[in-house]
């Protein structure tokens, strides 16, 4: 097996001693890196799962998902709702209202992935065949809106457990192309104009901190020139805001699987807005074809391009199986997302109680891609002698902007309580920003280093200090 990303990781570090302008201070604590495959939300190998209006009844086992974490390290899922079904007899939500068994089904699914530790990547479209025979392949906009609109609430009750939505409801497998209901494949940005108010309705319905996933680049491309906006990818300035610009991200079902992208692609313009757009908005799918493109290599390239956070852990099997082959997929399956890792910590080294504690640490992200969704940075002091003795001082750095292939110097700090006396085990904590997940270690951020891991907590270990 290649080890590509410590071969990455270790180029980081050698290049940050090569250019580091003064030698590290006396007490700097060092810490090793890991190759270990990490349990880490938000990132990495998701599994599919699609539910039809033909069973109602069928949701996802909490011991699927336990099994999934335990042993896979798979935190997401692609749960896919298709408002119609194939199977002669089935009913089909075309033109009709969503039934509450329809919502009470996903909200049972949320509940469940919720309690296993697992997010969600949601779709939700109405034929998943583009069989001439199976027409209409999509509802009216009217309806889409309709249905939308009964969705609202549950997306925003569960919306500590989605990862990110795909936009879904135009076209077969929600994909925006093969379409009855709009224009199919138009060369002009009006003809799209009838897309527009279900994307826009299916933005107000998708909680405000979460990202919604469009097939090409050439949609979000469309709608800022026909709306009067640059098109141009988000800057840094521009990142992580509650817009259409910071809020449309990208998802890529035939990832290499041709010289476009089985049409993912029309143009190096658009191949170059998602390499850039993507520095802050997300990017995963899967691949579709085994061709001259799809080797581990290409793989490994096009990830780090366009800063891949998902894939899909079974489709296409010839391709993934070729990663195998190449000694490529151990890699990709570390890498999709962030993948921080700890290099180095200068602390305050007489701390006093009530005066201010400083931590200086330098990391690095051998991952595609940083976080895409908000995410918590604690300073944890813990009693070694009363355990239940705990200080949390919460901190003002987003890990969003912890870029992939960067290494980062980040100040930390706080005011000590007056009452702290005595030795304390020093913590990093990353945890999830909702308060029903920020307690819950399995929502936590795992730092890429041996000896540092309290699965118990979630919190990564940093060194014992001595308060006076």
């Amino acid at each position: 097996m290649k080890n590509h990303y410590l071969i990455f990781s270790v180029f980081v570090l050698l290049f940050a001693a090569c250019t580091h302008e003064t030698p590290l201070p006396e007490g700097t604590i060092f810490f090793t890196e890991t190759s270990e495959k990490l349990t880490n939300p938000e990132r990495g190998l998701y599994v599919q799962k699609y539910y039809t209006p033909a069973d109602l009844e069928d949701t996802i086992a909490l011991i699927t998902v336990e099994t999934n974490r335990d042993f896979s390290n798979i935190t997401l899922y692609l749960h896919s709702y298709y408002m119609t079904d194939t199977a002669s007899g089935s009913p089909s939500y075309i033109e009709s209202d969503l039934p509450q068994e329809f919502l009470d089904r996903f909200e049972r699914n949320m509940n469940t992935l919720r309690a296993g530790g697992a997010k969600a990547i949601l779709r939700f479209s109405y034929k998943y065949t583009k069989s001439v025979y199976e027409k209409p392949w999509d509802a009216t906009p009217e309806w889409a809106i309709r249905h939308i609109e009964q969705l609202d609430p549950y997306l925003k009750k569960h919306a500590d457990v989605i990862y990110c939505v795909q936009a879904g409801f135009i076209g077969v497998w929600g994909e925006w192309y093969y379409t009855t209901n709009y224009p199919m494949n138009p060369s002009k940005d009006e003809a799209y104009a009838t897309r527009w108010p279900v994307a826009e309705r299916l933005m107000e319905a998708v909680p405000s901190d979460r990202q919604i996933c469009f097939r090409q680049p050439q949609f979000k491309m469309r709608y800022l020139r026909s709306h009067g906006m640059e098109v141009a990818p988000l800057t840094a300035g521009e990142a992580y805001q509650p817009t259409i610009k910071a809020r449309w991200a990208g998802h890529n079902d035939c990832f290499i699987s041709s010289e476009s992208d089985v049409g993912t692609y029309h143009n190096d313009e658009e191949r170059e807005f998602w390499a850039e757009d993507t520095k802050y908005t997300l990017m995963g799918g899967e691949t579709c074809e085994l061709c001259e493109y799809s080797g581990g290599a290409n793989a490994v390239k096009e990830m780090e391009k366009y800063h891949w956070s998902y894939l899909c852990n079974s489709y296409r099997a010839e391709v993934l199986r070729q990663w195998v082959n190449d000694g490529y997929f151990d890699e990709i399956e570390n890498r999709l997302g962030y993948r921080f890792v700890l290099d180095n910590a200068y602390l305050t080294q007489e701390p006093k109680a009530g005066q201010k504690f400083d931590a200086q640490i330098t990391l690095h992200n051998a991952g595609f891609a940083a976080p895409a969704n908000k995410r918590d940075v604690e300073l944890v002091f813990v009693s070694v002698d009363n355990p239940d003795q705990k200080y949390v001082y919460p901190q003002s750095e987003d890990p969003r902007f912890w870029m992939a292939g960067e290494k980062r110097v980040i100040d930390l700090g706080c005011t000590l309580d007056a009452n702290m006396k005595g030795k304390y085990k020093l913590y990093l904590n990353l945890p999830d920003p909702y308060e029903s997940l920020h307690n819950d270690p399995r929502f936590s951020i795992r730092l890429a280093n041996e000896n540092m891991w309290d699965p118990v907590n979630g919190y990564n270990y940093l060194t014992v200090i001595t308060v006076e």
